[in-house]
């Protein structure tokens, strides 16, 4: 590996099976944009330059390379999403195999990928990557990390997926990213007696606000597709760090609550708040089922990869809960 690298050496790199792992780690390291968001960015000390003539003369990046850079960032950032395209590509003419489509966050699309060996493959895996394992389904994957509900709302790109591809199901993850990008600003000192006092009230306002979308998601699709099945959930408890920058810090630096089992108390009343908004949709809708996967990942560090997400094993006993649901609504 080299540094300056020109753009066409790097982007040769990263489309080489052989040589993405290391180029990946070598070029790009990954930055937490949010509690359920992450991306790759170019490392502060790589120079990436033109061409071979602008390295031999030392003119290195500059402006007009911007949007080529982010072109090649938007590759790295990309790789796990390719993966899954071409896997539904080889399976979704399989006759054995039924077409579902998926939307959703972190959750559904974990952003970070680890080396191993010559190969990348990703750091965690997520409740898609066993939906995908499963010999029963042909995986339509959307999304990903960071996806907020109002995006999937306004650009509709599941419609278009539905609309193509009509599938026998069709599963949502998003709100997450919404309500905790905003958490840090919630935390607020409160009374013991009361743990809902340690947020402001904009807390219930902005589980409102996630509803509203998913209202009118869910408006358009029993409109559109009345009998397509749409499966929802509303998260686990999540599992509060000290150390942990969305969750878990702003609890004690804004909040006061220096004790573990405080912090998760107050997990567990938002959370609950959250899915019941969700379960009470899935009430109103003809054809929308709920996963309540409220302890489904027990508390133990052995089954969190951070404070956010599961780990694989924790990851698969979601993903078992949606499987068990998905057999349910499509009979073999």
């Amino acid at each position: 590996m080299k540094n300056p690298i020109t753009i066409q050496e790097l982007e040769a790199l990263l489309e080489n099976e052989a040589t993405r792992a290391r180029a990946l780690d070598f070029y790009f390291e990954f930055l937490p944009t949010g509690p359920f968001s992450g991306e790759y960015r170019l490392k502060s000390h790589i120079q990436v330059v033109k061409n071979e003539k602008a390295l031999a003369a030392d003119q290195l990046e500059g402006a007009p390379l911007i949007n080529i850079v982010e072109k090649l960032i938007g590759k790295a950032n990309s790789l796990a999403q390719r993966d899954r395209d071409r896997l539904f590509e080889q399976r979704r003419g399989d006759a054995n195999r039924v077409i579902i489509v998926t939307e959703g966050d972190s959750w559904f699309q974990y952003p970070r990928l680890k080396q191993l060996g010559l190969t990348i493959s990703k750091e965690v895996k997520d409740v898609v990557d066993y939906l995908i394992e499963d010999p029963r389904y042909a995986v339509k994957s959307l999304g990903g990390a960071g996806d907020v509900l109002r995006n999937m709302y306004h650009m509709g790109e599941y419609l278009d997926a539905i609309e193509k591809y009509q599938p026998k199901a069709f599963v949502v993850s998003g709100g997450g990213n919404d309500f905790f990008e905003m958490f840090p600003n919630m935390v607020r000192k409160g009374s013991a007696d009361d743990i809902a006092s340690f947020l402001k009230t904009s807390w219930l306002t902005e589980i409102k606000v996630i509803r509203t979308y998913y209202e009118g998601m869910l408006d358009i699709l029993t409109r559109e597709y009345p009998d397509l099945p749409i499966v929802v959930h509303g998260y686990d408890y999540i599992m509060p760090r000290p150390d942990g920058k969305w969750i878990g810090r702003p609890m004690i630096e804004s909040g006061g609550l220096s004790l573990d089992q405080d912090r998760k108390a107050l997990i567990r009343s938002i959370m609950d708040r959250f899915n019941e908004s969700i379960a009470e949709l899935s009430e109103v809708y003809e054809n929308v089922h709920y996963i309540n996967l409220r302890g489904t990942v027990p508390q133990d560090p052995q089954f969190w990869h951070d404070e956010i997400h599961p780990n694989d094993h924790g990851f698969r006993l979601v993903a078992d809960k949606f499987l068990a649901r998905l057999n349910e609504l499509i009979p073999a």
